[in-house]
């Protein structure tokens, strides 16, 4: 893998990038998460978690910390994250454009986000992974998570979210 790192920058986003964050979104999703769970659910948590709304609350109530990342001036990342208790964060999303993966970009989030929150006093970084995206599993792994427990996340509309919890200590 070549390394790219010259040519990412990350910015902390905010309400004025919600359009983006959408945006992005939208590439992302329906090719990662229609094979995986179909197009049904996949529309269903899309208005459930990526509306302007939803976003809105995630970064204002619930105090999710998004950040964009791009590669050579172009949107190809977001992320968000925040303390669930003292001392442990959570990714509650990491997505990276299909045609930007395998440029280093998850692992140069990743390496951001861990390095923002053990500043900050974070000693574990927890995640959650669809069971069956074995592609984002085996990269989590490769990146230091370990299998921490499994999960069924009540969504509504007679949706599930089956997931594994992962987690990863911080140096």
């Amino acid at each position: 893998m070549t390394d790219h790192k010259e040519h990412l920058e990350i910015i902390k986003a905010d309400v004025s990038h919600i359009p983006l964050i959408i945006a992005l979104n939208e590439q992302v999703w329906p090719q990662t998460y229609i094979p995986i769970i179909g197009e049904q659910q996949v529309a269903y948590m899309m208005g459930l978690f990526y509306t302007p709304e939803a976003l809105k609350k995630q970064m204002t109530e619930l105090q999710h910390q998004f950040i964009i990342c791009y590669y050579q001036g172009t949107p190809a990342a977001f992320a968000s994250y925040s303390a669930i208790e003292p001392g442990i964060y959570k990714l509650h999303k990491i997505y990276i454009l299909p045609s930007m993966q395998g440029k280093g970009i998850g692992r140069y989030v990743l390496g951001y986000i861990t390095d923002d929150i053990a500043a900050q006093g974070a000693t574990t970084l927890r995640l959650n992974v669809n069971i069956h995206n074995h592609a984002a599993k085996a990269f989590y792994e490769k990146t230091g998570f370990r299998h921490f427990k499994d999960e069924d996340i009540d969504i509504g509309g007679g949706y599930f979210m089956n997931d594994h919890v992962l987690s990863m200590p911080l140096e």
